[in-house]
């Protein structure tokens, strides 16, 4: 399950709420008892599994050998 962040409008109280990626957002209460909250948007974090994200991986013989002159 996700963990939603939210801040409210009234007072600035920051809080998380856990829920299904199907709940009602909209029915979500400050801890403070406003009902004026609005959600705050985060980047979420990626992970890199397997081949592919270094330089030495997946290269050509002769894009490798270019790249070690260089160096």
């Amino acid at each position: 399950m996700p963990v939603y962040v939210f801040e409210c409008n009234v007072c600035g109280a920051t809080f998380e709420r856990k829920s299904n990626m199907n709940d009602d957002l909209s029915e979500v209460i400050c801890p403070n008892g406003h009902t004026k909250v609005h959600r705050n948007y985060s980047v979420p974090t990626v992970i890199f599994k397997g081949s592919g994200f270094y330089v030495n991986d997946n290269r050509s013989r002769v894009s490798k050998a270019s790249y070690d002159q260089r160096t």
